[in-house]
């Protein structure tokens, strides 16, 4: 870029500001930074301007690279961090034109983070950024002590690191807190069961149960069923060393931080795309940018919101998504006279002038995650009207796989959305038990979200979990629709019938 196209940018950048703070949305200082190629592939496959390495990192890294040096693209017009100061970097092969559409929609990216509650959590992470940098210089002293074990650490750490509670508000209470709250629950039961009213007659069986657990309670680890299996394995395997609790630390502490950023993906890039359109309109109304510029970002705009039928476009819909909100709060098309009208002719007309369209989606963009957002607001008409369908791997006779439309109602469509945007693809599972038969093994549990375990990457991420724990694990599972109970000790895993029994409090 030349200097007079980097001055006239940052100029520009503050016109964008301005109309960015008329049309309400949050603004903050940004570290723009006009990055060649290799920095902005570094940023991608690392998740962090500076990060620790990891053979997964220079994976992404040369698979992004390649791409890029043959074909000219894989790599996003920009990326931004919510970071205390937020940081972007900006690709240098892009034209001026859509630099200034790519300020735009981080000023937008930038308000979601600063307003949205998932993205709010986020920022109450300890400067991350730091934590990564500081991480990168601390990981290379355990890789001149330790060597290859430092990988294998990182390998297994990366394995469970999004297994966490799925409400992110929730923060998991002190274990002793816990154990207290249960006592008393114990004590309360017993007393009423010892002390029966005239009309009942006392429960030996549950007396004798409940005496058992308040007996067993002071070894009862996790005192309830924990989700977030990292955090669990750092305080509790007597195994770690300070410097491999220090790497999985870490590790969790970056998965926490970007977390709500993948709950809300949709959201996010549907509100960036929707302002930094608005943004670029007003630019060329105001004079500030030339006719044959907003052509350029047209084309651009175009290119990102285009229709896919192999992918889920998360720009595309996620613009249609507010365009289609702040529609329906315009014309009043919600509430219970809305829903409960039958008239059709009457309902596709419906306007009340209610007006209310800008307001509804400011109040999205703050409170909502993706999964809200489809549960309330993809109507039938809207999932109808972007061709929102599931589609499969369809076999023919011949043996050759096409994809193939498998789901078009828009119920079966909410589900599914709904499923993947809460568990992100991920199987849930639990610590049901850290000192399972009294010899301190690990009890885990897979809750049945409509889906079986990958046989190979489960197998290969309990020797990944056994490796941290150092004792035995299970894993309580299904298959073909039947319970089965799978352990590891070593490097041979068994399976069994016996599921674990117990009875509830």
């Amino acid at each position: 870029m030349q200097e007079h196209e980097l001055k006239r940018l940052k100029q520009l950048e503050k016109e964008i500001k301005r109309i960015a703070e008329s049309e309400g949305l949050k603004t903050t200082d940004i570290i723009f930074e006009i990055a060649p190629a290799r920095r902005v592939i570094e940023g991608m496959a690392y998740n962090f301007p500076v990060n620790f390495s990891h053979w997964s990192f220079g994976r992404d890294y040369d698979r992004i690279r390649t791409i890029y040096e043959h074909t000219g693209g894989g790599i996003p017009y920009e990326q931004v961090w919510n970071f205390d100061t937020p940081k972007a970097f900006l690709a240098e092969s892009n034209p001026f034109a859509l630099q200034v559409l790519v300020i735009a929609h981080v000023y937008a990216h930038v308000d979601f983070f600063l307003s949205n509650c998932y993205c709010q959590r986020s920022r109450l992470s300890a400067d991350i950024a730091s934590q990564a940098r500081n991480a990168a210089a601390r990981f290379r002293k355990y890789e001149e002590r330790h060597g290859k074990e430092v990988e294998k650490i990182i390998d297994a750490g990366f394995s469970i690191q999004w297994h966490q509670h799925p409400d992110y508000f929730r923060k998991e209470p002190e274990e002793e807190r816990v154990l207290e709250y249960l006592r008393e629950k114990l004590r309360n039961e017993l007393i009423k069961l010892k002390n029966p009213s005239h009309l009942k007659k006392p429960d030996p069986k549950r007396i004798e149960f409940l005496e058992k657990e308040l007996a067993e309670l002071p070894d009862k680890t996790p005192p309830e069923p924990t989700y977030d299996l990292l955090n669990y394995i750092i305080q509790h395997s007597s195994k770690l060393k300070p410097w491999v609790r220090d790497v999985l630390s870490v590790i969790r502490s970056q998965a926490r931080a970007l977390a709500p950023n993948g709950a809300t993906k949709l959201l996010n890039e549907g509100w960036a795309t929707y302002w930094h359109i608005r943004i670029m309109h007003r630019l060329l109304k105001e004079g500030l940018i030339t006719p044959e510029e907003h052509g350029v970002f047209n084309c651009f705009n175009a290119k990102v919101t285009r229709e896919s039928d192999s992918s889920f476009n998360w720009y595309r819909i996620g613009v249609a998504f507010f365009e289609h909100v702040k529609e329906r709060w315009d014309k009043g098309r919600f509430g219970e006279d809305y829903e409960e009208c039958r008239d059709y002719f009457q309902k596709i007309n419906w306007d009340t002038g209610a007006n209310k369209g800008t307001q509804k989606i400011f109040e999205v963009r703050s409170a909502y995650s993706d999964r809200m957002a489809v549960e309330d607001l993809f109507s039938d008409e809207f999932i109808k009207q972007q061709q929102i369908y599931i589609y499969g791997q369809v076999r023919d006779a011949d043996g050759a796989t096409f994809r193939e439309k498998v789901a078009d109602d828009p119920e079966t469509i909410r589900t599914i959305l709904k499923r993947t945007f809460t568990f992100h693809n991920l199987p849930l599972i639990t610590i049901e038990d850290g000192n399972y038969d009294n010899y301190q093994h690990l009890y885990l549990k897979h809750h049945d979200t409509g889906y079986e375990l990958d046989q190979m990457h489960r197998d290969r991420t309990l020797e990944k979990i056994f490796h941290l724990w150092g004792r035995k694990v299970y894993l309580e599972t299904h298959r073909e629709g039947k319970p089965i109970l799978l352990s590891l000790e070593g490097d041979k895993i068994k399976m069994s019938n016996n599921i674990r029994k117990k009875q509830p409090l």
